[in-house]
């Protein structure tokens, strides 16, 4: 192979590898993770605020519902813009443990189908 050939080669081999490199890996996806591991507990009639971040996830998650059981009676899940994060906030209107899973699913251009789930449970002390 003469040296002209050679550099032509090695022109087009670094070409494709930037070219590809503008995609994202296919490789295989590990678990979402989800932080914190545990909520802190809350109080009937004052206010409550926490979030759950979402990570190890190659696109943005798109959706967070509560896919097995509920939230205390007074709380809601409100997205936080721009982030893979969820606020669960309000103000508990009843004492208990209250036991729910959260479910997050994941979106991009190139890839798509990432999803996971976490159960969580929040004491409501009277």
């Amino acid at each position: 192979m003469n040296h002209n050939r050679f550099a032509i080669l090695s022109a087009f081999l670094v070409m494709l590898g930037v070219s590809l490199s503008c995609y994202p890996s296919f490789h295989a996806r590990g678990p979402l993770e989800f932080k914190p591991d545990t909520l802190p507990a809350s109080q009937v009639g004052v206010p409550y605020e926490t979030k759950i971040h979402v990570s190890q996830n190659d696109t943005p998650v798109i959706d967070f519902t509560v896919s097995q059981g509920a939230l205390p009676p007074g709380l809601e899940l409100v997205r936080v813009q721009g982030e893979d994060t969820v606020k669960l906030s309000g103000i508990p209107t009843q004492s208990g443990t209250f036991t729910f899973t959260i479910s997050v699913s994941c979106y991009g251009t190139n890839v798509s189908g990432q999803t996971g789930q976490k159960e969580y449970s929040i004491v409501v002390e009277e």
